[in-house]
C-alpha cells in the first residue's frame, strides 16, 4: 500500500496533508452530479413557463434561460461521465437511452427558447424531458452484451427508435401547439403580452411532416431489431427474443400504428380540417410512444437477456 505523499495518493503539502490532483478533483466534481441534479434544474425552469399565465416579469426569461442551461450543462457531464467512468456508451443500456432522448429533447428547447423567447415552448416540451427523466431512474442500467457485429446493428437500432420516439414528441408537441393557438383564434382572443405562439401553418407543416420521418424509423428500427436478434443468437450473446415477447408485441403495435398515422395524415393535408386531424393524430401517436414507454419499464422481456447457459455459468462459482 503507498504511504502518505506517495504519487498515487495525489500531491503532499508542507503540512502533509494530501492533496488531490486536478484530475481527481474534476472526477469527484462529476461523479457528485446525479439526475436530481439537472432534472430539478428543468423543473424550476418548467416552473417559470408556467408563470407566464399568472404574471409578467422582467427577469424571469433570464432566469428560465439560466436554469434550461444549468441542467443542460448538468446533464451532458452527467452523459459524459457514464461514458468515461462506466463506460456507458450512447444507447448501451435502457437507462442511457431514455436519458439521451431527454437531453435531445432538452437541447431543443435550449435553442428554441434563444431563438423565440416569447413562444412558450416549454410548457409543451420540459414535461416530457422530466417524464423521460423519470423513466430513466426505474430503467435497467445493465449494458447490452455485444460484439462487433451486434455493437453496429445494435447502435443502428437504438439510433432509429431515438429518431422516430423525438419525431413523435415534436410532432405532438406542434399539434397540442396547433390546438391551442386554432381555439385562441377562434375565440377571438387578443394575444397575451410576452407569449406568442407560432403561426398555424408552421404548426399544420411540422405536424403534417413529422409522422413519415416516425413511420419510417420506426420500421427501419424494427426491422434492424430482428437483424440484431438474429446476429447476437447466432454468436451466442444473447437469448432468441420470440415474437411474443412483449418488446416485439408493444414495437409492432406501434410501428402498424405510426404508418397508418402517417397515412391518414398524407390524405388529410388535402382537406380544409388537416391541420385538426393531424394535430390530435400527433397527439394520439404520444399516448402510443407513453404506453410503449410504460410498458417497456414496468413489463418483463427477455429482450437483452444472456443466454441461460451462459448466465448460469456466470453465476457459478
Amino acid at each position: 500500500m503507498p504511504g502518505p505523499g506517495h504519487p498515487q495518493d495525489g500531491f503532499a503539502n508542507y503540512n502533509g496533508m494530501i492533496l488531490d490532483p486536478p484530475g481527481h478533483r474534476m472526477a469527484a466534481f462529476l461523479s457528485g452530479i446525479s439526475i436530481v441534479c439537472f432534472a430539478a434544474s428543468y423543473a424550476v425552469a418548467l416552473a417559470c413557463e408556467a408563470s407566464r399565465l399568472a404574471f409578467r416579469s422582467g427577469v424571469r426569461g433570464a432566469a428560465m434561460v439560466a436554469f434550461a442551461a444549468a441542467g443542460l450543462f448538468a446533464h451532458t457531464l452527467f452523459l459524459v461521465w457514464r461514458a468515461v467512468d462506466g463506460g456507458a456508451a450512447p444507447l448501451s443500456s435502457p437507462f442511457d437511452w431514455y436519458l439521451l432522448a431527454a437531453w435531445l429533447l432538452a437541447a431543443g428547447y435550449f435553442w428554441l427558447t434563444i431563438a423565440n423567447p416569447r413562444t412558450p415552448v416549454g410548457l409543451f416540451l420540459l414535461p416530457i424531458v422530466l417524464g423521460l427523466v423519470g423513466a430513466a431512474t426505474l430503467a435497467s442500467r445493465e449494458p447490452f452484451l455485444h460484439d462487433s457485429a451486434s455493437l453496429f446493428w445494435g447502435r443502428i437500432h437504438g439510433g432509429l427508435h431515438l429518431v422516430w420516439s423525438v419525431s413523435v414528441v415534436l410532432g405532438a408537441i406542434a399539434g397540442l401547439m396547433w390546438l391551442f393557438q386554432a381555439a385562441r383564434l377562434a375565440r377571438k382572443e387578443a394575444p397575451v403580452r410576452g407569449f406568442r405562439m407560432p403561426s398555424l401553418e408552421r404548426l399544420a407543416h411540422v405536424t403534417a411532416r413529422t409522422p413519415a420521418v416516425a413511420a419510417w424509423a420506426a420500421a427501419a428500427g424494427f426491422a434492424s431489431g430482428m437483424v440484431l436478434n438474429a446476429v447476437n443468437h447466432r454468436r451466442g450473446l444473447l437469448e432468441t427474443v420470440p415474437w411474443t415477447d412483449p418488446v416485439v408485441v408493444r414495437m409492432a403495435a406501434v410501428v402498424i400504428w405510426l404508418v397508418i398515422a402517417a397515412r391518414i395524415a398524407a390524405t388529410a393535408q388535402r382537406r380544409p380540417d388537416g391541420g385538426r386531424t393531424t394535430a390530435r393524430l400527433a397527439l394520439v401517436s404520444l399516448a402510443v410512444l407513453a404506453a410503449s414507454i410504460a410498458w417497456g419499464v414496468l413489463g418483463s422481456t427477455r429482450h437483452g437477456r444472456p443466454p441461460a447457459v451462459q448466465a448460469a455459468a456466470g453465476e457459478s462459482p
